[in-house]
């Protein structure tokens, strides 16, 4: 049976090919050119079969890309690359993950064999303690302790659903469970309200987040109740999903509307009246200003607020959110840097701040409002808050760097520092002989951005080589450091690898976000032009010898300069890339809260321009030298489509100009939007290693 398939998939591939590359045959599809007419606006769909996943010619398509890109993986001898990544990999990092507290102990999951173990690490003993195990039939996806850790809320999927579990860690009793209807997206919005209620964000239909809605339960017995939905909110928008907040032990229940915007709308209800008919008040909109969610701790909120052009830590009273008169600012950041986000635990309150999305510092606010840089070794170019909560005493920082792996910092409030050594990844030693440095580079409307440069200490200018820059430059989402061995691996061997943080990111702010959206967003691409035009004018590459690396949202980015300048790049790879915008409308249950904002809407005739302006899929031009390519795909993305990427690729390998470039698409199976991240980074820094 082994031959007779391998036979037949000879026999399709001769027959289905006509496009010959200097090493490739690419197989021939119909360019189904449909036109489009909206709002009086007529517009191509470019290879629009692509979009009929479950058409035979689109799955004989899609099969032979597949055979094509793993012959060039194994040709070219990926086994032996990833062998080498995995020596330095197994001697310094721990396969442990998704690190919780509680008050006496923290908690994290390590792999053994086909299990996940959660393991329980006394801070008082330091006994470790194996608490609860799942075989992989039996996925959990996130779990969260209560504030003791005797109850854990775990998020499942097994073969019939995905479900919400509560289970009491030393009976390893179930205590309650929801029907296995749940939505994936659904991981993080589940909160202990006390120890017999949680609150949880619930949808009609588990393959969107449309008409979401608030779920009180009650673990003891059982009883679940509805207690928001969009009809209890005037001018409710469908999109927009709900999001429950609530401190342990509190009365206070909170609800966030969230959307594309950076600000939220909330409202607050008493718990105790809650289960009987909810009176829910708005306490804040949209031009309110208020950041992110609010976190409410004895009676008083606090959140993040623009004032004056500026982001603020401020505290205030449940009623007093909307008058910005009455704020208490505990935290104001020094020039040129910004707040990224905050904390707040049981006695104080933690800030993290920024100066271009790259250099951070942490502080503490207590209830005296006295603040305190906590004493890091600064400069630090990585720092995020991994866990808090409210009603515990200690918050755990995770601090990386381009250059070094992940570090868990645990702080007291009492400002007691302790690296927590367990789940610490170590640096591998091969990489100390590396070094980044930021500079500033005029994009073309004499804008300054800021550029990270990754290269090796002995790096000679005399002499370029290969370099990779990247960028992302959408929904306000800063470019932050993070650690992968393949990358520095790629460094290590004399080469460069930049990250720019263009405008449409908010290393610079809220103004560094909003003046690159909808019909400003080649403003983005602009700036990555600039930067890569840096590298070769600076001698950090060699003029022929650069890549563009890029991922989801930051496809309109890359895309769209691609089109602007092809000869820029001499090879690029993106990662579940969003490629084609302005078809993402089209596909069934698509969720338009963050693409709206940003990019704009077939709904209206602006968004429409907007759209056709920035779509890279659309913009593609015909007899034009592109980069070689390799596009990598989730083939069950639930946010881009597969055949966002399929019809990109479908077009270069039609045009097919140059005999040394190659155009790649791997679909990888059972996969969805979260890419395993080590093993297609790996596959990413393997082609450009061959290409460039």
């Amino acid at each position: 049976m082994k031959y007779y398939f391998t036979s037949i998939l000879l026999l399709v591939l001769i027959s289905f090919t006509s496009q010959k590359s200097n090493s490739i045959e690419y197989p021939y599809l119909e360019n189904s050119n449909k036109l489009v007419n909206e709002h009086g606006i007529e517009y191509s769909n470019i290879f629009s079969n692509l979009e009929d996943v479950e058409d035979p010619k689109t799955k004989k398509w899609l099969a032979i890309q597949d055979s094509l890109v793993n012959d060039y993986y194994s040709s070219n001898s990926i086994q032996k690359y990833r062998g080498s990544l995995d020596y330095i990999n197994k001697t310094t990092n721990p396969d442990y993950y998704w690190l919780k507290n509680s008050n006496d102990a923290y908690y994290y999951w390590g792999d053994n064999d086909s299990t996940q173990v959660l393991n329980k690490r006394s801070r008082i003993t330091n006994e470790l303690k194996l608490i609860f195990s799942a075989s992989y039939d039996y996925t959990i996806h996130a779990y969260k302790p209560n504030k003791e850790g005797t109850k854990f809320i775990l998020f499942v999927s097994d073969s019939n659903g995905d479900y919400l579990r509560v289970i009491d860690i030393n009976s390893k009793e179930i205590l309650f469970e929801t029907a296995k209807d749940m939505s994936t997206q659904q991981v993080s919005y589940a909160v202990w309200a006390n120890e017999n209620q949680i609150v949880f964000t619930g949808w009609p239909n588990p393959d969107n987040s449309k008409n979401s809605y608030l779920v009180l339960a009650d673990i003891s017995t059982g009883s679940m109740k509805k207690i928001l939905t969009g009809d209890d909110i005037p001018g409710h928008n469908e999109e927009h999903f709900i999001r429950p907040n609530i401190n342990f032990g509190s009365d206070i229940l909170q609800a966030e509307l969230i959307s594309g915007s950076e600000s939220y709308e909330g409202f607050n209800t008493s718990l105790k009246t809650v289960t009987n008919k909810p009176t829910w008040k708005q306490v804040m909109n949209l031009k309110d200003s208020v950041l992110y969610y609010p976190n409410e701790r004895n009676g008083e909120m606090y959140f993040l607020r623009y004032k004056n052009g500026q982001k603020t830590l401020v505290k205030t009273t449940v009623d007093n959110i909307k008058d910005a008169s009455k704020d208490i600012v505990l935290f104001k950041p020094e020039d040129e840097y910004i707040i990224t986000s905050y904390a707040i635990s049981n006695d104080n309150a933690y800030v993290i701040t920024s100066k271009y999305g790259i250099e951070h510092k942490v502080y503490a606010v207590d209830k005296n409002n006295t603040i305190t840089l906590i004493e890091l070794d600064y400069p630090i170019t990585g720092l995020r808050f991994y866990t808090w909560d409210t009603c515990l005493s200690t918050i755990t920082l995770l601090q990386s760097s381009w250059k070094e792996n992940y570090v868990f910092i645990d702080i007291d409030d009492s400002l007691n520092i302790k690296i927590n050594e367990e789940v610490t990844r170590k640096t591998p030693l091969e990489f100390n002989d590396i070094k980044t440095e930021i500079v500033e580079v005029n994009s073309c409307d004499g804008t300054i951005v800021p550029m990270t440069i990754i290269k090796p200490n002995n790096f000679n200018p005399k002499n370029p080589q290969k370099a990779i820059i990247t960028t992302y430059g959408s929904y306000g989402i800063s470019m932050e450091p993070y650690y992968s061995s393949a990358v520095l691996d790629f460094v290590k061997k004399g080469n460069v690898f930049a990250i720019a943080h263009v405008r449409g990111g908010s290393e610079k702010g809220l103004s560094w976000y909003k003046n690159a959206i909808k019909e400003n967003k080649y403003r983005s691409w602009e700036d990555l032009l600039a930067c890569s035009q840096y590298l070769k004018d600076q001698k950090f590459t060699h003029k022929d010898r650069l890549g563009l690396y890029f991922s989801s949202a930051g496809g309109i980015t890359a895309g769209m300069a691609i089109n602007e300048n092809p000869e820029m790049f001499k090879a690029a790879v993106g990662e579940v890339p969003l490629l084609n915008p302005l078809r993402l409308s089209y596909q069934e249950n698509y969720n338009a809260s963050d693409n709206d904002y940003d990019f704009g809407t077939t709904s209206t005739l602006e968004g429409l321009k907007s759209l056709l302006g920035l779509d890279p899929v659309y913009n593609l031009k015909e007899n034009r030298l592109y980069p070689s390519t390799l596009l990598i795909n989730g083939e069950l993305d639930e946010l881009i489509p597969v055949y966002d990427s399929a019809k990109y690729i479908a077009f270069l390998q039609e045009q097919n100009i140059g005999s040394d470039r190659v155009f790649l698409l791997d679909v990888i199976k059972d996969e969805g939007h979260g890419l395993d991240t080590d093993s297609s980074t790996e596959k990413s820094m393997f082609f450009f290693n061959k290409e460039l």
